[in-house]
């Protein structure tokens, strides 16, 4: 509706009798596709392009993402390095093996490491990943854990040939 306070104008009354849009301010007709009328831009300066409208979102979730890796990157800064050594490893009847791993954090905060469990010394994509208790900063934990079966074709556990790497 109109802004009853408004005067109304001769061009209103033209507008009215045939398809039109409204001001987004006060309501008034507008020719189709104007945002605002002669009174709220008496500069008829255009509005936004779509271009324009799309890169200002863009820009907005390109710093958003910027504003959440910074956040990250604060709220963990301090927690590790973790230092890993094996300490204890056998070979399950089903081909998995159990390990046991004493963790170090070196790191100024607390919190958990993800270690991973490899065949030889090489860090492989399908080697298996666990994520540690919270570890106090300065402070060493003894974890153990069964490491599934390795996947068909991979090359099976072998004592001795095991091998921890931790983050």
């Amino acid at each position: 509706m109109p802004d009853p306070r408004l005067p109304a104008t001769a061009f209103d009354s033209e507008l009215a009798s045939q398809p039109h849009d409204r001001c987004v301010r006060c309501g008034r007709p507008t020719p189709l596709g104007v945002s605002l009328c002669e009174l709220d831009n008496p500069g008829q300066i255009g509005a936004p392009s779509a271009t324009q409208l799309h890169a200002t979102m863009l820009a907005s979730v390109g710093v958003g993402v910027l504003l959440l890796a910074l956040l990250a990157k604060v709220l963990t800064a301090g927690v590790g390095p973790f230092e890993a050594r094996m300490v204890g490893q056998a070979i399950l009847d089903n081909g998995g093996a159990s390990v046991a791993i004493q963790v170090t954090n070196r790191g100024s905060k607390d919190g958990p490491a993800t270690c991973q469990v490899s065949r030889g010394g090489v860090l492989q994509p399908n080697d298996p990943v666990f994520l540690t208790q919270r570890i106090p900063a300065g402070a060493t934990i003894t974890v153990s854990t069964s490491v599934p079966p390795p996947e068909p074709g991979s090359g099976a556990y072998a004592l001795g040939a095991l091998t921890v790497s931790c983050r």
